[in-house]
């Protein structure tokens, strides 16, 4: 042990007696690397004495066991190397961000849906906003009704037409918006300013805008990939870019596939893909401007020209005496009259104003409506006259836009348009609803009604229905366009020519264990079904090959009534006296000429007045009757022109029902009985009598056949049969006295009376 008390201190140092102090340079630590060898030989012990190493290295270039590398050329190779991966991976040497490693967590998300069938501005024009006549009319007549949107050219007859020069359009300093209406001396086309002309596909679209609406014409392109940043150039309209999965802007009846552009024609009431065509050179537009009893002609080329396709409405045509109908008429004459007011320095209304404007309206109904916001000043300032009530402003022209605006008389038109057809259809009954299932008890005329067709489109975008597609309603009727027909979301959607027997079979055929209705087979093939109808309406559409002429002669053997015939009769029966008023063609073999040689056969001097329907146009029917003379006795004919589209349907139906009287009858002639006569009329009769009985019956088995074909391409749904299971027989047992057959609630049981 060591002898530590040796070195403690008892007391204070003597100063004058401590040791010399040790020098720094003395006292050193071992060093670490120098623990094993001999560190004392590497010990400098005096400054002053230079230092002289123990060994030098020595490099022998020569050396098999020693690797040489040069430090320069590994650091420039180096940065060479770091530079080729930077410029391959595209990575950008001020961009410190370090995105590449933070892309790896976006793989698996979804992007991001947006909706494209959104409000656009649209602006309209300064007599649109206030509903100005006669842009905007208040009374459609029964004419306008049956024509809309499609007026009579009416040109002079025999005497010449001169075009006036066309005018030069001036340079407009501001661009027309909202703020900045046209004018309606700026809706013209007398002029050299640029216009496109639009023609639709559709013989009776559902909505159309009247003039002075503004329509924004839009460029749909969707990119290739998350990355494409080329754009194209469109030369009308807007682009309107489309990410990778955002929404059909077709309201998902048609898409625009990645790197595609399709134009649209859109507004506040409907959407419509449009088609460019290249204009003929032979096509040319005539203008005719009507002024002060005056026609001027003009006629300038055509620059742009596009067709519509089938039109998807956004607003629903609302159903006869509706809350909407009687909400617009009332608004309208509301609108009339406070604009008459504010024409008035003192806000003063004379009745016998607004009566000028709505001529259909009687004296009493237009003071009843005029009671709802107005009082009749009886004396005083103003007597005679009409003012608004005190507790209702005149509202100012903003809000007088807003409450009835172009769009609503629109629909309104589209509405008695849509009636005035099933009044000439004969359909006035009232509709009923439809029922549960989705199944409607109306006939084909009232289901393709505007507010039947405007209202199962926009619940079928919402989800809410189905429709058709195709068969009864398709505008096209050839399977080119969408039947907006409302089917049942219950049944099971067939695919275009897929019969009920096929589908059946294919249910039956699946496992037991399978589902015989399965929701999302059902939604994929009505997707399917979409794109499919999409892809042919397209292709017929955007097609620059004019279509074929197609040869219907189907039914040749019967005489059925068709407005293009215009001679039912021949001579073949009668004499020279029948034969020169009679016309000199008709349908051999038909019923009517077996008919009338029969009686002429028989001896029937007779002759009972015939009609022969002639229809020169689609607004009017002439009917000529041969009839005999009260003065001479001899035929005469008798021509009558019918201009009413009730009376020419009602004429044209009781035809075709006295046609197939004639055809569906098979009367057997007695062949005894036509020969007892000797002539050589009866038996070329019989003859062709059963020619033309087995011409019908070979008629009758076509349309037998196509009926089924009908039927076949034409019915969209059916309901699955019920399984055949047997029933369980309920064996009801009594609480009270536990007997089988009854329960505690009835009097039969022996022992009610004690418990009630």
């Amino acid at each position: 042990l060591e002898d530590w008390e040796s070195q403690v201190i008892w007391q204070d140092p003597d100063i004058s007696g401590a040791p010399h102090p040790v020098d720094v340079n003395e006292i050193m630590l071992r060093p670490k690397n120098n623990m094993i060898e001999d560190y004392e030989s590497h010990i400098i012990w005096d400054p002053e004495e230079p230092f002289a190493p123990c060994s030098q290295l020595q490099i022998n270039m020569n050396d098999t066991h020693m690797l040489f590398e040069d430090a320069n050329s590994i650091k420039e190779s180096n940065a060479r190397e770091a530079e080729r991966l930077r410029l391959l991976e595209g990575v950008d040497q001020f961009n410190l961000s370090n995105d590449h490693f933070y892309e790896a967590l976006q793989e698996g998300k979804v992007h991001r849906v947006r909706q494209t069938f959104g409000q656009l501005i649209i602006a309209h024009s300064l007599p649109a906003l206030r509903l100005q006549p006669p842009y905007f009319k208040m009374r459609l007549a029964r004419n306008d009704l049956r024509s809309w949107h499609r007026p009579f050219l009416q040109a002079p007859i025999e005497k010449p037409v001169q075009f006036a020069r066309v005018r030069t359009a001036k340079k407009r300093k501001q661009k027309h918006s909202m703020e900045n209406p046209w004018a309606a001396k700026d809706i013209t086309l007398k002029d050299t300013a640029d216009c496109v002309l639009v023609e639709y596909s559709e013989e009776y679209p559902l909505v159309l805008s009247n003039v002075g609406m503004g329509s924004v014409f839009v460029n749909y392109y969707r990119k290739r990939g998350m990355n494409d940043k080329s754009f194209p150039k469109v030369d009308l309209g807007e682009l309107f870019i489309l990410d990778v999965a955002d929404v059909s802007p077709f309201l998902n009846f048609g898409n625009v596939e990645p790197g595609q552009v399709i134009p649209a024609l859109y507004n506040n009431m409907f959407r419509a893909p449009l088609f460019s065509h290249k204009v003929r050179p032979t096509d040319f537009l005539v203008v005719k401007h009507v002024s002060k009893g005056e026609s001027r002609w003009y006629v300038r080329g055509i620059q742009y020209q596009y067709l519509v396709g089938q039109t998807y409405p956004l607003q629903e045509v609302p159903a006869p005496h509706s809350r909407k109908v009687t909400t617009t008429i009332k608004h309208r004459l509301q609108v009339a009259a406070y604009r008459l007011m504010n024409r008035n320095q003192y806000h003063l209304l004379q009745m016998g104003k607004l009566a000028r404007l709505f001529p259909e309206y009687s004296d009493l109904q237009i003071r009843q409506r005029l009671k709802e916001f107005c009082e009749y000043q009886r004396k005083g300032l103003g007597a005679g006259y009409w003012r608004p009530k005190h507790n209702m402003p005149i509202p100012d022209e903003e809000n007088l836009r807003k409450m009835l605006t172009p769009e609503m008389l629109c629909v309104f038109e589209s509405m008695r348009v849509g009636q005035q057809q099933l009044h000439d259809a004969g359909k006035l009954g009232e509709e009923e609803e439809d029922d549960e299932g989705g199944e409607s008890k109306l006939s084909i005329e009232e289901l393709l009604a505007p507010w039947n067709l405007t209202r199962n489109f926009i619940n079928a975008t919402q989800g809410k229905a189905m429709l058709k597609l195709y068969g009864e309603g398709d505008p096209t009727g050839k399977g080119d366009g969408f039947s907006f027909v409302r089917v049942s979301m219950k049944d099971i959607f067939l695919r275009a020519g897929e019969s009920v027997q096929e589908k059946l079979a294919e249910i039956e055929a699946r496992p037991k264990s399978a589902h015989r209705y399965n929701v999302a087979e059902q939604q994929q093939i009505y997707k399917e079904e979409i794109m499919r109808i999409w892809k042919t309406q397209f292709a017929e559409l955007s097609s620059l090959q004019p279509p074929p002429r197609l040869q219907r002669d189907a039914y040749k053997d019967e005489n059925t009534i068709v407005p293009e015939i215009n001679d039912m009769f021949g001579d073949s029966a009668y004499g020279q006296d029948v034969s020169s008023v009679m016309p000199s063609r008709m349908v051999p073999g038909s019923a009517m000429d077996v008919s009338l040689k029969l009686a002429h056969a028989l001896g029937g001097s007779q002759t009972a007045s015939h009609a022969n329907f002639v229809q020169p146009n689609r607004k009017s029917l002439t009917i000529r009757r041969a009839v005999k003379s009260p003065y001479t006795g001899e035929l005469m004919w008798r021509t009558e022109v019918i201009k009413d589209s009730a009376v020419i349907q009602a004429y044209l139906r009781q035809r075709r029902i006295i046609e197939n009287a004639a055809h569906d009858r098979e009367t057997q002639f007695d062949a005894d009985d036509l020969f007892n006569g000797g002539t050589g009329v009866a038996v070329d009769l019989a003859g062709e009598t059963r020619a033309h009985l087995a011409r019908l019956r070979r008629a009758r088995e076509r349309r037998m056949e196509d009926a089924r074909a009908h039927e076949k391409s034409h019915m969209t749904t059916f309901s699955l049969p019920q399984p055949n299971k047997p029933k369980k027989e309920v064996i009801r047992r009594c609480g009270n006295c536990g007997e089988l057959g009854h329960m505690k609630t009835n009097k039969k049981c022996p022992r009610y009376y004690e418990f009630n």
